[in-house]
């Protein structure tokens, strides 16, 4: 046998066992053929982070923000280099990560406006179903903004405990009693916390209940929690204590100097460097949630049987309309949420299992709707390909070898809608390095050659026709195949 031909059949027999190995620590249920098969099986907890940017914690570049429990984290686990959101504002991500299915297969392009009617229709087998029918317990706690009628609400889509969850896209308020002041009962008031006091904020309450759930579940079940995290969206509502720490951090870095920003298309503006007080104390503020979960789970001897997920729905909000920037900055990457752009859609995302998945960087481009198989094999459950048809499982990009379908396809968004961030109605495709995108309506496609531009920053459309014209049939083809 030639070496190389020996290298590679020693790799691909590696895989093999590896592969196997993750299958047989999700399913062993020991000697007593009369146990309950799901009892072995790990736990699942989903952190979906309301958007963070893929700039935002200090392990991806931030030179402002603190985040040392995240950033732990992600070091523990598989770090994602090019994952992305299914899209680039909330609702359309959120329905693409219940579903497996990219956002207009369910017909949700757009974030779900209040009075729209538009939900999550209740075909759809949710991850929660998945979860539920094989006998875990589930939990939902924070953000769903699929949907604003009683039937569109997590209990009726295989969740069955329930924690703040309001009706809409934000809270009315971070603060006692989590409404807009003065406001009468809302969509967008946030349930369950009415016997707080003044000073109770919303991201430490929210974690209290995800600990309350962890330690009333039943122990002989496994559980699956998705944990919706209103942060870090607006309104930008800091804890006091902590704005104070980042108002003096920003007058050391930089001064009375003026925050610098970016042009961008359509007469908006980004921000061009992250020194919002507020904005760095509520992600300060996340990022010691997130620990004290992870701390209870240590307590409770979960940790090594708990698979801990950690995304976002969409990139941080750096750009606007309206001549005044969004309260990060998410270079290197361009533009933010409401944009195809990097920033828009780009994001942090790990996957983490202590004694099963090794920390490793994964540089695989995935995005939210490969999370739905991903969990299941994880966990030794069926997956269902009918149901999530745009997800490709990651289990095998998790030990480095992502499998021939995952190398070779194209990720697609479509996002025909005006935003407040100034964006105009496109629509991008990414296969390889080569990124495009389409503004429909506007005449204007850019080409981009993110191994040599990852910040999107020269468009090359006019020196490769023909790259433009394959990648516009096959986006179009995509859009047609796709819209229900």
């Amino acid at each position: 046998m030639r070496m190389v031909g020996r290298f590679a059949f020693l790799r691909a027999n590696w895989v093999v066992i590896w592969t196997l190995g993750l299958f047989l620590a999700a399913t062993e249920v020991g000697a007593d053929s009369g146990a309950d098969p799901t009892a072995a099986k790990p736990n699942v907890l989903i952190f979906v982070i309301d958007d963070l940017g893929r700039s935002d914690l200090g392990i991806d570049g931030s030179p402002f923000h603190e985040t040392p429990h995240l950033d732990a984290l992600a070091r523990s686990g598989v770090r994602f280099t090019d994952f992305y959101s299914a899209h680039p504002v909330c609702s359309p991500t959120r329905a693409a990560l219940m579903t497996g299915k990219v956002p207009q297969r369910v017909g949700i392009t757009d974030w779900i406006h209040p009075g729209s009617g538009v939900s999550l229709t209740s075909a759809e087998i949710t991850l929660g179903e998945s979860f539920s029918s094989t006998g875990y317990q589930t939990a939902y706690l924070g953000k769903w903004h699929l949907g604003e009628a009683d039937a569109d609400q997590p209990s009726r889509q295989g969740f069955g405990w329930i924690r703040g969850v309001n009706r809409a896209g934000q809270p009315g308020s971070y603060f006692f009693p989590f409404r807009r002041p003065g406001d009468t009962p809302s969509i967008w008031d946030v349930p369950d916390f009415e016997k707080g006091q003044k000073g109770d904020y919303l991201t430490d309450v929210l974690t209290a209940s995800a600990i309350e759930f962890l330690k009333q579940r039943d122990p002989s079940r496994p559980f699956f929690m998705c944990f919706g995290h209103y942060a870090v969206h607006t309104p930008i509502q800091p804890p006091a204590k902590l704005l104070a720490k980042y108002r003096d951090k920003r007058a050391r870095l930089y001064g009375e100097s003026k925050t610098p920003t970016v042009p961008a298309p359509f007469g908006a503006v980004s921000r061009g460097r992250q020194d919002d007080a507020s904005y760095a104390a509520m992600v300060e503020n996340l990022d010691t949630n997130v620990g004290r979960v992870l701390t209870a789970l240590d307590e409770s001897g979960l940790r090594e049987r708990t698979i801990v997920v950690f995304t976002s729905d969409n990139g941080g909000l750096c750009t606007l309309a309206n001549g005044n920037p969004g309260p990060t900055c998410n270079l290197p990457w361009r533009s933010g949420k409401g944009w195809n752009y990097e920033g828009g859609i780009r994001i942090p995302t790990f996957i983490v299992w202590p004694g099963h998945l090794k920390p490793a960087t994964a540089t695989i481009p995935a995005y939210t709707a490969d999370l739905y198989p991903t969990v299941l094999e994880l966990c030794g459950l069926p997956t269902r390909p009918e149901q999530h048809r745009d997800g490709l499982s990651l289990v095998r990009a998790l030990g480095g070898a992502p499998s021939a379908a995952l190398r070779d396809r194209s990720l697609a968004w479509y996002y025909p809608h005006e935003h407040g961030s100034g964006h105009k109605p496109s629509a991008a495709i990414r296969r390889g390095d080569w990124k495009l995108i389409d503004y429909f309506g506007v005449e204007r496609t850019e080409l981009f050659d993110l191994s040599s531009d990852p910040g999107e920053a020269k468009n090359v459309s006019s020196r490769f026709p023909d790259k433009v014209k394959t990648l516009h049939d096959e986006l179009g083809r995509w859009i047609e195949e796709t819209k229900r």
